[in-house]
């Protein structure tokens, strides 16, 4: 924390730099650096510049690094609690030996600062601090969740197998289809597949070139895989939903329907020996790194 009295006089004395005392925080010794008439060095001229600094580090290990959430904030003595200043993206700061100094060259405009209606000063007087907290190493790469709805007229893909009798191939694979910013495949295997071989059709949502995914990636989504029926007969769906990752990057059921009811004529599944199917995806969330 760092009080300044007389601000006006510190200002008119054209002060460049004020340094707070040395403070611990996290294992590591820290200070405030504030520029009242801001940075001339960081085209901070005109605000209030304001910074945080890593101190001491002479005792400190060859090549450290420590990453921080670091939280800038001044008091508002109209409504008597602080107005905090972060990354505007939420990004981590990592201190290094190059790296000693981060914060912002132009925290608040002068003539905003000075203004009464706003609040920081009073008497003559503010208050800036900064708090500072140690990320542990296994969580200093952090993932953001992104959930969408895809549009309707874009979530779902066609598929029609054509002469389904005379497959002889234990897996079919789709053309590879888009659904939001991922690239998908339905796999079906027309005589089944583990325990249900001989008995179901089983039928997959799968991801497509994982190989070309970052390490962890992961991808949800909320499907449904429909058997179409001809006529007006209704269709066959089931929804289910999937988190897909390396270990598993496809899902759905190994027993979708007996071949006895898919190969009854009375059902309507097939007609002229087709068969066509659909994967509709009606919500889906992605993981993206960020730092």
């Amino acid at each position: 924390m760092l009080k300044i009295e007389s601000f006006s006089i510190l200002s008119e004395a054209k002060t460049s730099k004020i340094e707070s005392d040395v403070f611990e925080a996290n294992g590591y010794k820290w200070r405030l650096d504030l520029y009242p008439n801001g940075n001339d060095e960081e085209n901070g001229a005109g605000h209030i510049s304001l910074y945080v600094v890593i101190c001491d580090t002479e005792t400190c290990s060859k090549g450290w690094e420590i990453s921080v959430d670091v939280c800038f904030f001044v008091y508002d003595h109209i409504h008597h609690n602080y107005v905090t200043f972060q990354d505007v993206n939420g990004h981590r700061t990592r201190f290094h030996e190059k790296k000693m100094t981060w914060g912002f060259d132009k925290l608040i405009p002068l003539e905003s600062f000075v203004e009464s209606k706003n609040g920081y000063l009073l008497n003559d007087s503010c208050v800036f601090g900064v708090e500072v907290i140690a990320v542990p190493e296994f969580t200093q790469v952090d993932r953001c969740l992104l959930m969408t709805r895809p549009p309707a007229i874009m979530n779902t893909y066609t598929w029609t197998i054509n002469k389904f009798s005379t497959v002889t191939e234990d897996v079919l694979y789709s053309e590879v289809f888009k659904v939001g910013k991922v690239k998908w495949k339905l796999k079906i295997y027309p005589k089944g597949y583990g325990l249900c071989i001989g008995t179901h059709l089983s039928f997959f949502l799968g991801v497509h070139d994982t190989a070309s995914f970052p390490d962890g990636w992961k991808v949800y989504a909320k499907f449904k895989l429909r058997l179409k029926k001809h006529g007006l007969k209704s269709d066959i769906e089931e929804e289910t939903d999937n988190w897909f990752c390396n270990s598993a990057d496809d899902w759905g059921f190994s027993g979708f329907i007996l071949l006895s009811e898919l190969n009854d004529s009375e059902n309507g599944f097939l007609l002229n020996d087709n068969l066509t199917v659909e994967a509709e995806i009606s919500v889906m969330g992605t993981l993206r790194y960020f730092f």
